[in-house]
């Protein structure tokens, strides 16, 4: 408990702010491919309509739609892999051990 306290007083600010890129699966791709499509549809659209405002505004919605998206769908792919892996391994089945009341009822059955 000491050792966490003493480990975020060592901690830099820009090490608390980076910290979900590292321990959230999928987080840094999406805001790579976010930032990726967003600067490239706004690049695009100030190269074919010279008008800053409606490339600075197409670039941030591009960004704001294709960032979450693409972080549910790496989130969606990893969890069907994880599926998959749970379903390929066997099931390891724990031999049958009968209590003290079924063993009665066998032995019951047994003498019958």
């Amino acid at each position: 408990m000491a050792s966490d306290e003493l480990d975020d007083e060592k901690k830099g600010l820009f090490s608390k702010v980076t910290e979900p890129f590292h321990t959230v699966p999928c987080t840094r791709t999406a805001y790579l491919h976010g930032f990726a499509s967003g600067l490239l549809s706004g690049v695009s659209t100030f190269l074919f309509t010279s008008n800053v405002r409606k490339a600075s505004n197409l670039g941030v919605v591009t960004f704001a739609l294709i960032m979450p998206g693409s972080f549910f769908y790496c989130r969606w792919k990893n969890f069907k892999k994880e599926l998959e892996k749970q379903r390929s391994t066997p099931a390891t089945i724990a031999p049958w051990r009968p209590d003290d009341e079924s063993s009665d009822v066998i032995n019951e059955m047994k003498e019958t």
